[in-house]
């Protein structure tokens, strides 16, 4: 049986195949080359961390307020003080 070229393949290739053969070290060792050769983020203190996560934060509320607004768009028009009357009810 010949030994699949991991070079080549895909990091989603790779994952693949070591989830399909667990027990191929080489395999394994040669994803996880893959990962690393992948940039990432590198934090360097507990400050850029908390920006990070800050930011990403933000990023999500503003995904998950244009979300709403895509739905509340979709819905047909309910005038201000039609809405007021029907939340005291």
């Amino acid at each position: 049986m010949n030994k699949p070229n991991f070079q080549a393949m895909t990091k989603e290739e790779l994952r693949a195949y070591v989830l399909e053969h667990r027990d191929d070290q080489e395999a394994f060792y040669a994803f996880a080359d893959k990962l690393r050769e992948t940039p990432g983020i590198e934090i360097h203190s507990m400050e850029q961390l908390q920006q990070l996560i800050e930011s990403k934060r933000d990023r999500a509320d503003i995904q998950d307020a244009n979300a709403a607004l895509e739905k509340v768009s979709q819905i047909s028009t309910i005038f201000l003080e039609d809405l007021k009357r029907q939340l005291q009810q």
